[in-house]
């Protein structure tokens, strides 16, 4: 399983939003203080918004803030929202190499158990906990 740069930016975004959780903020400012493209940081938004972790408001004082509080939004949510769900991202079967056919696969086991502890783990710590 590989963790993307997306993913990595939309936590670290995420870490910054609850930080100032009554403050709307620019997009463009916070891409800039993370040294990211506006374009990169407008893509991750876009997942971060459509899995309602994130809203944004137009204006002048517009901007983006959290959707809820920091204390219900898991490190899971917001890989899924930036990357792809869980089991996309740790899917074994599909890989070219694997032969596995369903229960006769000796090694699917250990990858299923593998990624539910790492789904326990990333739903298991919020965001404010990160803090």
């Amino acid at each position: 399983m590989k963790i993307t740069r997306r993913t990595d930016y939309a936590i670290h975004l995420i870490a910054e939003l609850a930080e100032r959780p009554n403050r709307c903020h620019g997009l463009r400012a916070l891409a800039a203080d993370h040294g990211v493209t506006y374009a990169f940081a407008r893509t991750v938004q876009q997942g971060l918004l459509k899995a309602g972790i994130i809203k944004a408001s137009r204006g002048v004082n517009g901007g983006i803030r959290l959707a809820r509080p920091p204390e219900e939004i898991t490190v899971l949510e917001v890989f899924e929202a930036a990357q792809n769900p869980l089991d996309e991202a740790f899917a074994v079967s599909d890989a070219a190499w694997c032969s596995c056919e369903g229960a006769s696969c000796m090694t699917g086991k250990v990858w299923d158990a593998a990624q539910e502890a790492l789904r326990a783990q990333l739903a298991g710590v919020t965001i404010r906990q990160m803090l």
